[in-house]
């Protein structure tokens, strides 16, 4: 069941993703998605492997669930997340954007827990929560970075 509705949010994650307006170019996009699908590989090895902190399903069907929610739906979420706060006009909608996206993260989070796929040892869901909104934060700081390379460099030429 789980790798059924984990597999229907990740077709639905990169559908949506394909068809979206998306205020972000390719190159932005591209780069954006593997920074942050380093960050959630390397986070949720620390923490899943080699803390223990949170455990993993030993069945395999469990496992791959797992692994496509942590390689395809989150970063992708988070790119979506980023091109509709960059659409939104005011900040107000920008952080309500931003907090649906991390609310949304954890509910997945929970769906999870509760289908099997991974058990919380000496994890709380406030520290999912904070992972999720310094991932948003991470992404968007790095895109004023990214932004910011781009027109030094224009400028030096």
């Amino acid at each position: 069941m789980g790798f059924a509705f984990f597999f229907f949010v990740a077709w639905l994650t990169i559908a949506g993703f394909g068809f979206m307006r998306k205020q972000l170019t390719f190159v932005e996009n591209t780069v954006l998605l593997l920074l942050i699908m380093i960050i959630s590989i390397h986070w949720s090895w620390i923490i899943f492997e080699e803390l223990k902190h949170v455990e993993i399903s030993k069945e395999p069907i469990n496992y791959t669930t797992f692994l496509i929610h942590r390689s395809i739906t989150i970063p992708v979420m988070v790119v979506i997340a980023i091109n509709l706060v960059k659409r939104a006009a005011t900040i107000t909608k920008a952080l309500l954007t931003a907090g649906l996206s991390v609310l949304l993260h954890v509910v997945l989070v929970l769906v999870g827990r509760f289908v099997g796929i991974t058990h919380a040892v000496h994890w709380n869901l406030i520290y999912d929560v904070v992972y999720f909104a310094l991932l948003h934060v991470i992404a968007y700081v790095f895109l004023k970075y990214f932004h910011h390379l781009g027109q030094s460099e224009a400028e030096r030429v």
